[in-house]
């Protein structure tokens, strides 16, 4: 039995939210000692944000609800006590980093949360280099904190936490948005901080990158620990152990891609891209002279690192952006911006910003005409996606996973013949990752052109039945012939060129 201290104790606490029918947590029982890298994993909604939100003190402070039996963080009863008694101890790093920023630069950001707990300013100067030399970030300081990489946005994120000192860091899906070099830049920061004997508590879905980090794995499922794992125990399941527990995969190189084909539905829309090439005013050219062609029924994927150009690309084929050098044409004929706006349907990366109902219900139905077959198609579609019990719910009100589905599920909605979907799987567990696949592949198969940006090589491994593979200021496609050839296949393999 380890010497080390406690610092998580939790004995038979169940939490239930103000206002919600069912509890969110169910009757946990918790040890965690000083120095442990825990990572708590789980479908959505199984209560791994809730358990994090204990830890961190913003329950029951700042999230209200009924708190029965016992939780101590730091011998501190969060009953009893409010977020700020923790802070001196423990450090959060939500998974949209811009809600915890403060400042406009990296090298005012780093210090801001010492400054703000009254730490002597010779303390913090000694604190803030130690964490520069540690995370190498002599490359950022000077930098705009709009100017970062979502990976770059993670590691000032936890260089801030680093800097105020605390012992224990606590993370929600920190890796939801990184592609595979920001998720790498990521797991760097986590391995360094383990190795100086950091407590570090972990919430995720995407697995890979853990496996060879987690000391212990907690799988919850509606509230309740399930399944309690060693690190050694977790490296040694099987891919199917992940599947029936719908947990993404922890060996993504067992992960082989495999090309969809979807019959060809018997109308629809096409898209052409002639020429095209684009850059910001002032900045160096994304991309150029690129040409391909789309039909109803292909599900295109768009794959590269971050800064390639991937969204503003689908921007300019949806006319949110302006075509600069090159045309689109839509059935044969060119398409100006607002002809290409009426017939596209677009899902955001951050799904906040097209939510606008005050109730899931009336977010499926707005836009439609309101009548009781309208009404049954928006209930059955959102069945599909396991949302029919938030039919009166404000949409800001679902949790991260749950308003992705509920994106799609408006895309599904819409009958667009032109459907882009920026990065739809961030946040999902596996059970769900598959449902947004079936409704790709029942959207084309019901005439759309879909074109999908995605870093999940798990879930773009078998979904897509063409490819465009962005590098810098060049663009390759394959088309559904090419891309099931031999050698398209190999250059799929390699994950580390563009995912």
């Amino acid at each position: 039995m380890s010497s080390k201290p406690n610092i998580i104790s939790i004995k038979n606490f169940s939490f239930k939210y103000e206002g919600s029918a069912e509890g969110s947590l169910c009757g946990v029982n918790l040890i965690v000692q000083q120095g442990e890298f825990l990572v708590l994993s789980g479908p959505s909604g199984c209560g791994k944000t809730t358990l994090t939100r204990c830890f961190n003190g913003l329950i029951p402070d700042f999230y209200e609800g009924n708190l029965d039996g016992n939780c101590h963080m730091h011998g501190l009863d969060i009953a009893s006590h409010e977020t700020s008694d923790y802070s001196s101890h423990v450090g959060s790093v939500f998974q949209d980093t811009r809600s915890q920023f403060f400042t406009l630069h990296v090298k005012t950001e780093i210090p801001f949360p010492s400054e703000n707990l009254g730490t002597p300013m010779q303390e913090i100067q000694r604190s803030y280099q130690k964490t520069v030399d540690d995370f190498e970030l002599y490359s950022l300081l000077n930098k705009s904190i709009f100017h970062l990489s979502s990976g770059e946005k993670q590691k000032i994120a936890i260089a801030s936490v680093k800097t105020a000192g605390v012992s224990t860091y606590v993370l929600d899906e920190p890796s939801a948005n990184l592609d595979q070099e920001g998720t790498e830049q990521l797991r760097q920061v986590l391995a360094a901080l383990k190795n100086q004997g950091h407590t570090i508590i972990i919430s995720e879905h995407k697995l890979y990158y853990l496996k060879d980090l987690a000391d212990r794995i907690l799988v919850l499922e509606q509230g309740e620990i399930v399944h309690t794992l060693t690190g050694r125990e977790f490296r040694s399941m099987p891919s199917t152990w992940f599947t029936d527990n719908g947990l993404r995969q922890i060996n993504l190189d067992s992960i082989m891609p495999a090309p969809v084909t979807v019959k060809s539905p018997t109308d629809g829309g096409e898209i052409r891209a002639e020429g095209l090439s684009f850059g910001y005013s002032g900045s160096k050219t994304l991309w150029k002279n690129v040409s391909f062609e789309c039909r109803a029924g292909d599900i295109v994927g768009i794959v590269g690192k971050n800064g390639t150009g991937k969204s503003t690309l689908i921007r300019v084929l949806m006319g949110l952006e302006k075509t600069g050098v090159g045309k689109v044409y839509l059935n044969g004929k060119y398409a100006s911006k607002k002809q290409r706006q009426k017939q596209s349907f677009y899902v955001m990366q951050d799904v906040d910003y097209q939510l606008f109902a005050p109730t899931v219900l009336e977010e499926m139905l707005s836009g439609h005409d309101k009548n009781t077959a309208t009404e049954q198609k928006a209930k059955e579609i959102l069945n599909e996606f396991d949302l029919s019990g938030f039919l009166a719910v404000h949409p800001s009100q679902l949790s991260g996973g749950q308003k992705q589905r509920l994106s799609i599920a408006l895309a599904l909605m819409s009958k667009k013949p032109f459907i882009f979907l920026d990065e739809p799987t961030s946040g999902l567990d596996a059970f769900n990752m598959k449902k947004v696949q079936q409704a790709i592949r029942r959207l084309a198969a019901s005439g759309a052109c879909v074109f999908v940006i995605t870093h999940d090589y798990e879930f773009a491994a078998d979904v897509f039945t063409s490819l465009l593979v962005m590098k810098e200021n060049t663009v390759t496609y394959f088309n559904s012939d090419t891309y099931q050839s031999e050698h398209s296949q190999q250059y799929f393999n390699l994950q580390e060129d563009f995912l």
